[in-house]
């Protein structure tokens, strides 16, 4: 198996809702957000410092402990650009796990494929901005053709999603209302609130942005006031 994994978390309780799960970690990614928390899952340098983790000895570890767990979330880094993505998750079926599937939207022709064989049983998609702003908390050009399709793909698709945004230094509320009148067909939006990391060895991929002032508390209540109706659920996640 030729996928990338940078590191794996044995059990988590909030990262795939209502099901006990393990979180697998892709390394790679075709996004530089400044505001990342996982810096090591990104810079190709910084990859190559990370210890190995073989996919097939997690496998192995995942199949042990199928009894306990419910499903896997496969975040990054994003998992999409990992070429055996499908692959994986196909072990991942085999297990009898259910498997959630967070990513950036960039790759659209990879969630239709997953969408189309069955093969993810959630998705969380991360907006990263309103379409006018959105290279500059990508970090790149991004195609914002190739993010529609995706929200619309998930939309669409009849699987339970979730649509979210890092409310990162910058993005005022009429940002947020951009966003959600840009994706107001998805079934639930969530404003998570920006946070430094405090984790020994851990910090933003670019440093300076953790003197950056972003949204307090406050005002993503205010705006979740605002834009809230136009889903059926979610809200502000701390």
């Amino acid at each position: 198996m030729t996928i990338r994994l940078g590191g794996w978390q044995p059990v988590t309780l909030i990262d795939f809702p209502g099901r006990v799960a393990a979180t697998l970690f892709t390394a790679g990614c075709n996004f530089r957000c400044p505001f990342c928390h996982n810096a090591e899952l990104v810079i190709p340098d910084r990859i190559e410092q990370l210890p190995p983790c073989d996919a097939a000895g997690v496998l192995s570890e995942l199949k042990r402990r199928r009894g306990f767990l419910d499903g896997v979330v496969l975040t990054g880094g994003e998992p999409t650009v990992q070429q055996d993505l499908i692959g994986l998750i196909e072990e991942l079926r085999e297990i009898g796990l259910l498997v959630k599937l967070d990513t950036n939207g960039a790759r659209p022709d990879v969630v239709e494929r997953l969408l189309e064989r069955a093969l993810i049983d959630h998705i969380a998609v991360d907006i990263k901005g309103p379409p006018h702003r959105y290279a500059e908390f990508a970090g790149v050009d991004v195609s914002i053709e190739a993010i529609r399709e995706t929200v619309r793909l998930v939309v669409e698709g009849g699987i339970d999603h979730e649509l979210r945004t890092t409310v990162a230094p910058g993005l005022e509320a009429t940002d947020l209302e951009a966003i959600a009148r840009w994706i107001g067909a998805a079934n639930r939006y969530v404003l998570q609130r920006f946070r430094v990391p405090n984790e020994t060895g851990k910090s933003l991929l670019d440093p300076s942005w953790s003197e950056k002032k972003a949204m307090d508390a406050a005002g993503l209540r205010a705006a979740w006031a605002s834009i809230g109706a136009r889903f059926e659920s979610g809200g502000v996640r701390s």
